[in-house]
């Protein structure tokens, strides 16, 4: 009896060894007799006619990869006698009605009253959002608005919700915003450019309290049961410590849909992320793997497949390693930063003196290798190079060489700044080359003063704001005096070195606007005795052109888009909105003819 089960129990195995053996010849491996009605539990194939394997980026896209427009409404509050009662508005109404729900008193007092205004508040949540995250939120008036003047008003908290087309919002909270309001025309009047005063920006204003994930959603004729949960398998074994995520990144959710979350490290390049995921083959055995590597070897060698190979040997990880650290030797820049950017997300060491290179000399890669380099967290060639990439000549690079240290080490002590009236992110950088102020306008407040001795030039009166008012009359002494109803309130004297300045209107209750107008006066004024730059940022999607390219091609006509960063817009340390910022940049190097 025994002996008979055991017969049938190994006749069973080996027909259905032999059933699978015959459906992989036929299907798991063939592009040719792939179904574009396959069922749920069926199997499409994993490799090309050719015996290329086929990657996620072959069989699925990219879903909730677009900014959300959220929208609110709010008060604004702190305003110098300039606002004014919108009495039938709908920001009135909605502002209104949370007062009311919140139980405030002598609402129709408060929002008739000259120091508030109410206001309508837009923004955009980014792609791959975490909770926590900020995001810069726009600050208008209704539509035939009493209110004068935003300047300096204060946002008190607000909800902001999904907005439709149709302009209402829909849905739960979104996010939290609040702040201090920076308006679009410092320098403008009621009289010279009204319209300068009623609009501003709160940076990082608003805090995500919703997270966003990306998706993958199959195509028509990949989707099936087993394939998402092949896919969704082969990208937990490409990143299987990302931290937070302890059942893997990507879940795979039905036959059609795929969950991904964001592992830290491409936090703040999100498109890269979204290539590196596209390039992850399906499915594939360790001998394929093997002779995919091989040919990537020689294709990452030529300047025309370089980038596709790099992303490929990338997404394979550990393994790939070998293959890019050879390519790093090539006498081609644009094969070196291909390989060095992605060795520096596998956490090899070898790249960091050829991605400091490609900054400097090449600025269409010049954010994505100080990017790279901001990754390379326990690499100290990488911190050496930003350190010395911070007093070069160019502003973009010396500025974007302080982001990118900043995000790979906050602590580091040679940017190490404070934050200035719980407000501003204030820096002193001790720099032997020219001095050099940097103010922000987007992202957060910040200002870096590249140099310890910036100073600005007697004679001087400046303004600080609507409240603050900066007399340099007298030698070596300058006087920053808070104006009150009753004449003049808080006073501080110091000397004319910016750094003891920009304190002491902090001190006495400066707001981050307040000084930025106050730079901006004093640059325009010549009064500061170095350059004064804003958002001086090393921009994406800047156009790379080889040497052997076309000249007769102009820009228009070129067809669009080329490589990954002209179809993605990576938020990163340097462009925090996708969209925002694009320029072209014509470079020459060495290299071969245009893919």
């Amino acid at each position: 009896m025994l002996r008979r089960y055991r017969f049938l129990f190994f006749t069973g195995v080996a027909l259905t060894t032999l059933f699978f053996s015959i459906a992989g010849c036929k299907g798991l491996f063939s592009k040719k007799n792939s179904d574009p009605t396959l069922g749920a539990f069926d199997i499409p194939p994993v490799e090309t006619e050719d015996g290329k394997p086929i990657l996620v980026g072959d069989c699925t896209t990219v879903g909730n990869y677009s900014q959300i427009p959220v929208h609110g409404f709010g008060l604004v509050v702190n305003l110098p006698g300039t606002g004014g009662e919108d009495i039938g508005s709908a920001a009135y109404q909605a502002v209104y009605e949370d007062m009311n729900k919140m139980r405030a008193q002598d609402i129709r007092a408060t929002l008739a009253h000259p120091s508030t205004a109410v206001v309508e508040i837009g923004g955009f949540v980014r792609p791959g959002a975490q909770s926590g995250d900020r995001f810069d939120v726009y600050i208008s008036l209704p539509e035939n608005s009493n209110t004068k003047s935003l300047v300096g008003g204060r946002l008190l908290k607000a909800r902001l919700t999904d907005k439709i087309a149709g302009g209402e919002a829909q849905g739960g909270t979104r996010a939290i915003a609040a702040g201090h309001i920076m308006v679009d025309d410092l320098m403008a009047t009621e009289t010279s450019n009204p319209a300068g005063l009623k609009r501003g920006k709160i940076m990082s204003g608003a805090i995500i309290t919703d997270p966003r994930a990306l998706s993958l959603l199959m195509e028509k004729g990949s989707a099936s049961l087993i394939m998402t949960d092949r896919i969704a398998k082969a990208i937990n074994q490409r990143f299987p410590n990302a931290m937070s995520f302890q059942k893997g990144i990507a879940t795979a959710y039905t036959d059609k849909l795929i969950i991904l979350n964001i592992p830290p490290l491409y936090a703040n390049d999100v498109s890269r992320y979204i290539k590196v995921i596209q390039s992850i083959a399906c499915y594939e055995l360790p001998a394929q793997q093997i002779r995919r590597i091989e040919r990537l070897r020689e294709e990452v060698l030529h300047p025309a497949t370089s980038q596709d190979a790099a992303f490929q040997l990338e997404a394979i990880g550990k393994s790939g390693i070998p293959a890019l650290q050879q390519a790093l030797r090539s006498s081609d820049m644009e094969v070196r930063f291909h390989a060095a950017t992605s060795l520096a997300y596998l956490g090899d060491g070898t790249p960091a003196r050829v991605l400091a290179e490609c900054a400097q000399m090449q600025p269409a890669f010049c954010v994505y290798a100080l990017n790279a380099l901001s990754v390379m967290r326990n690499d100290l060639e990488a911190e050496a190079c930003l350190r010395e990439l911070m007093h070069v000549s160019k502003e973009e690079i010396r500025y974007g060489a302080f982001r990118a240290l900043k995000n790979r080490s906050p602590m580091d002590q040679t940017i190490r700044g404070e934050m200035l009236g719980e407000q501003i992110n204030y820096h002193v950088i001790n720099s032997p080359a020219l001095p050099m102020v940097h103010i922000t306008a987007e992202r957060y407040p910040e200002i870096v003063l590249f140099g310890t001795n910036i100073f600005l030039k007697q004679p001087f009166m400046l303004d600080a704001g609507p409240l603050f008012f900066v007399n340099g009359q007298k030698p070596n002494e300058v006087v920053i005096s808070e104006i009150v109803v009753s004449g003049v309130g808080e006073q501080r004297t110091v000397s004319n070195q910016l750094d003891e300045v920009i304190r002491a209107v902090v001190e006495i209750g400066g707001t981050y606007p307040d000084v930025v107008q106050m730079l901006m006066q004093a640059d325009i004024r010549e009064v500061l005795s170095c350059q004064l730059e804003i958002d001086c940022l090393p921009e994406p999607n800047r156009t790379y052109r080889r040497v052997n390219d076309d000249p007769e091609i102009t820009l228009e006509d070129e067809e669009k888009p080329k490589t990954f960063w002209d179809r993605f817009n990576p938020r990163n340390v340097f462009a925090p909105n996708p969209g925002e910022r694009t320029s072209d940049f014509i470079g020459t190097v060495n290299t071969s003819s245009r893919d």
